[in-house]
């Protein structure tokens, strides 16, 4: 099953594809940055159009790590923030100073709002379980993979994914699972409409930080998310379209209120943004969200998603994915 090219000893390497996710109960502010232990739990969907492809290989000729996306080499910065920090822990697991490198490619725009550091850091989780042979579980990998990057815990499994915020300082109990399958809503669809493929101005981590330390209205905002969780679930076992989509938008109003009240003030939408939320209040039969950028998910149903995505193309829209529910990441043999 392992996709070695040599003895263990030596160089052991694997491939693996995770799914983007688009948060509906929104994960927005930490209680622990080292770890990334969020202020409230969130709830998530993985999408079968978004995915990120790593390919890991770990030798021991190598003298540090290396990470490259779309074939562009990263910065020794900027790997020790992400991928270095997950790549630590499994040297740990491992018990050798052995360095890897990492080749990933993207299927969709980075650093857009679209999840892609998720997809990245879930992909390469999976990979590096793989080639070093630990067979550590799915919950125990969504801990590691939450160290990488927050959101990317979500990206461990398919369907409707819960991230528990735990309550231990050490984040043992901060974890995701699967709540419901990528089947059991067989006709829900997420429209996106991609109008930016731009690098944010403010990366979503010092975004987070910045609302954490200075946003008035967050107390308000988890208060929101705890009275609300559950409704959130209910609508999604029921497949309640009308309440999810409510209430999907009001996750993402809350999440994009406080980040707006954040000193100085921060705002990942812009205009095209708000005529997107006024034109899908007023159809009635969508529900939309937004995570840190300004292109929007569009959730609504099968025999509405013409008439959705015709809308985002008369905007102005470069690119329309559909994206069904997906499943979760896989080991590419």
């Amino acid at each position: 099953m392992l996709n070695r090219t040599k003895v263990l000893e030596l160089r052991v390497e694997a491939e693996a594809v995770a799914p983007s996710n688009i948060a509906i109960v929104k994960y927005w502010g930490k209680r622990n940055t080292e770890l990334n232990l969020p202020l409230n739990s969130s709830l998530s969907v993985s999408l079968d159009s978004l995915w990120v492809r790593s390919k890991v290989i770990f030798d021991e000729g190598f003298e540090r790590d290396v990470v490259t996306i779309n074939g562009n080499k990263l910065s020794d910065g900027e790997v020790k923030d992400y991928a270095g920090k997950v790549l630590d822990i499994f040297r740990n697991f491992y018990g050798r100073r052995i360095y890897a490198r990492v080749e990933s490619s993207t299927n969709f725009p980075s650093s857009a709002g679209l999840a892609s550091s998720a997809a990245g850091i879930a992909a390469l989780v999976i990979a590096s379980n793989e080639a070093l042979g630990l067979n550590l579980s799915k919950r125990e990998l969504s801990k590691i993979a939450r160290i990488g990057s927050g959101s990317a815990c979500r990206s461990l499994f398919g369907g409707f994914v819960k991230w528990n915020k735990g309550e231990l300082e050490n984040g043992e109990d901060s974890f995701c699972e699967e709540i419901f399958t990528p089947d059991h809503w067989p006709n829900l669809v997420d429209v996106i409409g991609i109008f930016k493929e731009e690098r944010k101005k403010v990366s979503s981590r010092s975004g987070m930080q910045s609302t954490t330390l200075s946003s008035s209205l967050l107390k308000c905002r988890l208060e929101f998310v705890e009275r609300t969780f559950g409704e959130v679930i209910d609508s999604i076992r029921t497949r309640n379209a009308k309440l999810f989509f409510e209430l999907t938008m009001r996750h993402s109003n809350s999440m994009h209120a406080v980040i707006l009240d954040s000193w100085p003030p921060l705002n990942y939408l812009n205009d095209r943004s708000f005529r997107v939320m006024e034109w899908v209040a007023e159809f009635g039969r969508a529900g939309y969200t937004f995570d840190a950028g300004p292109n929007p998910h569009i959730f609504t149903l099968e025999e509405d998603v013409k008439e959705v995505t015709e809308f985002l193309e008369s905007e102005g829209a470069v690119k329309v994915i559909i994206s069904k529910i997906g499943k979760g990441p896989y080991i590419i043999s």
